[in-house]
């Protein structure tokens, strides 16, 4: 008897549960196809425990929740289909006439749709008194005036698994939509994080442009000349960013053989630019012929972005440095400040999206830069202590076959 109740019980949330893992792993997003799913799954509930139920009162007494649930979300077809359907099914089983088993059935889903009423209430109700009725007027093997005792127990027990079950179903309901809501913000801060990350990045080339723009002299044709190629080259840079619009969810890297000592040289004729007199700027790089495989333009971005933050460290009399060597394989470049540095906590932290301690900072400039190395297979670290300044080491590994 166990194993049969059991087994309609399965018959019964089988349909149910692969209705809720839809609803979690499908991409229907309009309601109307969600509720179709349901309508299904209340068919086959329906369907399994009139089919293989074998234990009557176990499958008469489950038989009735999908036209409870059909009812408690108000799709009309499927309750009115469920309603003749279980009326059928329940006249058979405790040997009544067909006609007032689909009364009653009817009368429920009447009152279900029309009254403000709580169904399971209105169900249980209906129940008892068209019980008391039979048993009073139209009595039968199953019911009658002797049994009407136990019936009570059954009915109050009903009340109290249906209860439950559009409870348990309702609050399953809402872990579903709380999960469907996260995967929507999850999304949502993929594209926040993605158009931060561009207006963050963008300011770099827009500033070296409006620098150069403010020295241009149309009086000076070689001057003018170099102006117009670095602004040029800047521009493309920003285009380049603003490809990322297209691609939130995984940043692009187009990757050459590129010489490194040369980006370098570009990098810190733009330094130049963003220090001017206040505060020095040292480099000191190899002449060797390194080569690797990068995109100059991100490699660039990246290393404007540290130096451009070494110097907002620095109060007064700063100096930042940029050296760069070869230790076996690798190609390292360190950039040096002696700025405010930083503390342990905030090491710990840096690097992490929308982190900052800057006052008008969106905190995902480390977080851009630091994905930009790791998709060349490289490696960018904080060596930093309050008071005393910050090296940024960046690794990139060398290009042997280039070489």
């Amino acid at each position: 008897m166990v194993a049969s109740i059991f087994l309609s019980l399965i018959y019964l949330l089988f349909p149910l549960c692969c209705y809720f893992l839809s609803l979690v792993y499908s991409k229907a997003t309009y309601e109307e196809e969600k509720m179709i799913f349901l309508d299904l799954a209340l068919f086959s509930s329906y369907y399994f425990c009139s089919k293989f139920g074998d234990f009557p009162l176990a499958t008469c007494f489950l038989i009735n929740v999908p036209l409870l649930l059909s009812i408690y979300k108000k799709r009309t077809f499927p309750s009115v289909v469920l309603s003749i359907s279980t009326a059928l099914f329940i006249s058979s089983a405790y040997q009544m006439p067909y006609y007032l088993s689909l009364i009653q059935y009817l009368i429920i889903f009447a009152l279900g749709y029309l009254s403000k009423y709580k169904l399971i209430n209105i169900f249980v109700i209906v129940k008892v008194l068209f019980g008391i009725l039979i048993a009073l007027f139209i009595p039968n093997n199953v019911i009658n005036l002797r049994v009407l005792g136990w019936a009570f127990i059954l009915w109050g027990l009903m009340y109290l698994v249906f209860y439950i079950i559009i409870k348990f179903y309702d609050k399953v309901e809402t872990i579903v939509k709380m999960y469907s809501s996260l995967k929507e913000i999850t999304k949502e801060k993929k594209l926040y994080e993605s158009l931060f990350k561009i207006t963050h990045e963008i300011k770099n080339p827009l500033a070296v442009c409006k620098g150069y723009l403010d020295m241009f002299d149309i009086n000076n044709p070689k001057k003018a000349t170099r102006y117009v190629g670095i602004i040029n080259q800047e521009i493309d840079r920003t285009l380049l960013l603003l490809k990322d619009f297209s691609n939130v969810s995984k940043l692009n890297i187009e990757k050459s053989i590129m010489e490194i000592t040369v980006l370098l040289e570009d990098v810190c004729d733009e330094a130049s630019m963003i220090f001017k007199n206040e505060i020095k700027f040292k480099s000191f790089i190899k002449d060797d012929e390194i080569y690797i495989s990068g995109d100059y333009n991100r490699l660039k971005q990246v290393l404007i972005n540290v130096i451009k933050n070494a110097k907002e460290a620095i109060a007064d009399n700063g100096c930042v440095e940029l050296k760069s060597r070869t230790f076996k394989n690798k190609y390292i470049i360190t950039i040096k400040d002696n700025g405010c540095g930083m503390n342990k906590d905030t090491i710990n932290k840096i690097g992490t999206a929308f982190y900052t301690t800057k006052k008008n900072g969106t905190g995902l400039g480390v977080c851009f830069s630091k994905e930009i190395i790791e998709r060349h297979g490289g490696i960018m670290e904080y060596i930093s202590k309050e008071g005393k300044g910050t090296t940024v080491k960046i690794t990139l590994p060398i290009n042997k076959t280039a070489a």
